[in-house]
């Protein structure tokens, strides 16, 4: 009889968890979609005017339609990784998708394979990276918070004004994507600082490496802010919990993440002085980027309002974080209690576990505001290559993840009546939620109500992944010519990064590609290697006797890319080994704690 009880007992609380977490999954799905949605009918065009129902043009929107488009001809010619945009250009192409960050073209590539619609391709990927970032905060914020307090934290981070401005007036879909990975990224971490055991060890250096190679292979300058903000905050909080021994092991995951990302991070750093990527930082100084200076005369704040939006969202994150956070980081350093343990499961959600927490964002975000300031120039100009996250106010993507945690703190903070807790009331949580959603209604969406629509261009081409002496301009040609103009080209073959022709000649020539010379381009005449040239304009050339001939071009992997390609190879598989052996000691059991929906 008492087994029968406890059966049905143990069946109803199933259930009862069960819609627990569907209730959380659909109000997950609910603020990705409230979030994204309306971007994609907004927009009109206005040669025709009235009524919307499109998506608008943003600021990268050309460049980022181009090269996914690019980046799916490149995996349907049997590509794992493209490199090469074939189209850019003029049709010369350029290393393009070497030198970007592929993360987001794998998943949009997924989405042209599921709907052959670009338009389609748009709403899938900025739902489902809007959806992946709210869950890996709910995730992050369940560490340490109740079931509530984590859905608030998981709305005010997808409705955060500059997580929105990504999507609505950037079209920064690499940036965009970043918003995921930060939340994880601290979540493994700290994981690896409690005191687990070995299989919760070895789960969280996968997850921590695997995170953060997605960080890098997603957007390596917001990940490269990410840790000259968290990196100091994160080390002095393990110092001050006493846990700084793990801090190897942490930074061993993140050297680990490097090299999963090696296929594309380790190429692109080599190889940047084979592009014009100092153009990117002569046309975008860093250091002229600082919210509210109006003294510099590079970017004109004067007639572009955007901005004014930007400088008014760092006010609003500022002042969020200021009245939690400050008061948090002070009255945490006060208290003179330093004997906090890293605990997971039900203990990680008591009050000192928290307010150990509210010190490492609120010192984080105060920093990370600072660091935005003109003010910070003398500190900014000693990093090494700040330079590479191009404006100083994308750590707005930082100072949203911090005030999205202080909100969810202070959502849970009326429970709690002990510490640092007493002055974290709810109504901060209200002013918190309903100022994202206003900032993002008036400074994000408002503005591109009834904009432009979006057209391709398929001229528009980025300058900086340009190869290094190519000109701007380039004239017109076929994609295989004759110098002379005599004999005959037969195009065989033609994908991005490898060409097959038979050429007919009559006496000796030279055959002209439409395609730029770039480190990895080889050609050989009957299966033999011969010499790569460079044309007037830079272009491919090679030198012909009279004949039949095959003529292949490819575009190979360096020594650093096949040395790159090997080490990700390896990473994943060693990471996948790693996964699959905790899964064999387990026995499909998950043993951690406190990790409930």
């Amino acid at each position: 009889m008492n087994q029968t009880i406890a059966a049905r007992s143990n069946t109803t609380n199933a259930r009862s968890d069960l819609k627990r977490r569907l209730g959380v999954v659909l109000t997950l799905i609910v603020l990705a979609s409230i979030a994204t949605l309306p971007f994609f009918v907004i927009g009109e065009d206005r040669k025709v005017g009235c009524c919307g129902g499109e998506m608008p043009v943003t600021h990268d929107s050309w460049m980022h339609f181009n090269q996914m488009r690019a980046f799916y001809r490149g995996l349907e010619s049997g590509r794992i990784q493209p490199r090469w945009d074939d189209e850019t250009h003029g049709g010369y192409g350029a290393p393009s998708l070497a030198f970007y960050p592929p993360g987001a073209y794998y998943i949009t590539s997924f989405f042209y394979f599921l709907t052959r619609d670009w338009a389609k391709v748009w709403i899938g990927f900025y739902w489902l990276a809007s959806f992946g970032s709210a869950v890996a905060i709910y995730w992050y914020a369940r560490q340490t918070m109740a079931r509530m307090p984590g859905l608030i934290a998981a709305a005010v981070y997808t409705f955060a004004p500059y997580h929105l401005i990504n999507q609505y007036q950037r079209g920064a879909m690499a940036e965009f994507l970043s918003f995921v990975w930060a939340p994880l990224v601290l979540l493994f971490a700290e994981r690896l600082l409690a005191e687990c055991s070995r299989r919760e060890l070895a789960l969280s250096f996968a997850g921590l490496s695997a995170s953060f190679g997605a960080f890098l292979f997603s957007h390596p300058p917001t990940a490269y802010q990410f840790l000259l903000v968290f990196g100091p905050c994160f080390a002095v909080w393990a110092i001050w919990v006493g846990r700084w021994r793990m801090l190897l092991i942490v930074g061993c995951a993140l050297v680990f993440g490097s090299m999963i990302a090696a296929a594309y991070f380790y190429p692109a750093i080599a190889e940047q002085g084979l592009v014009n990527y100092d153009d990117v930082e002569r046309a975008w100084p860093y250091h002229a980027s600082y919210v509210y200076d109006s003294a510099q005369r590079i970017y004109d704040r004067a007639a572009n309002p955007f901005f004014v939006r930007i400088d008014r969202i760092w006010t609003f994150n500022a002042i969020a974080i200021l009245l939690p956070g400050g008061a948090g980081v002070l009255a945490c350093l006060l208290s003179g209690k330093t004997a906090y343990r890293i605990q997971t499961g039900e203990d990680a959600r008591a009050p000192r576990a928290l307010r150990s927490r509210i010190w490492l964002w609120g010192s984080a975000g105060l920093i990370a505001c600072f660091l935005m300031t003109k003010y910070s120039e003398p500190i900014g100009r000693l990093i090494p290559k700040i330079e590479t996250g191009v404006y100083s106010w994308r750590m707005l993507t930082l100072t949203s993840f911090v005030v999205a945690m202080l909100a969810g703190a202070c959502a849970g903070s009326s429970t709690v009546k002990e510490g640092v807790a007493v002055w974290l009331k709810p109504s901060l949580t209200v002013g918190l939620l309903f100022g994202a959603l206003a900032m993002s209604a008036w400074y994000v969406a408002w503005p591109t109500w009834r904009g432009q629509s979006f057209e391709p261009n398929l001229e528009h081409y980025n300058y900086a992944t340009l190869p290094r002496g190519v000109p701007r301009e380039t004239p017109p040609m076929d994609l295989a010519q004759l110098a002379s103009g005599a004999g005959r080209v037969t195009i065989e073959r033609w994908t991005p990064e490898s060409r097959k022709l038979r050429v007919e000649l009559e006496k000796s020539d030279q055959l002209q590609f439409r395609t730029s010379n770039f480190a990895g381009w080889t050609a050989a005449v009957d299966g033999t290697p011969v010499e790569v040239k460079e044309g007037a304009v830079k272009n491919i050339v090679i030198d012909l006797p009279a004949g039949v001939h095959s003529v292949a071009l490819e575009f190979r992997p360096t020594p650093v890319r096949r040395a790159s390609d090997f080490i990700t190879v390896l990473s994943l598989a060693l990471l996948l080994l790693i996964i699959s052996a905790i899964c064999l000691k387990s026995g499909g059991h998950d043993e951690q704690n406190g990790q409930t929906i």
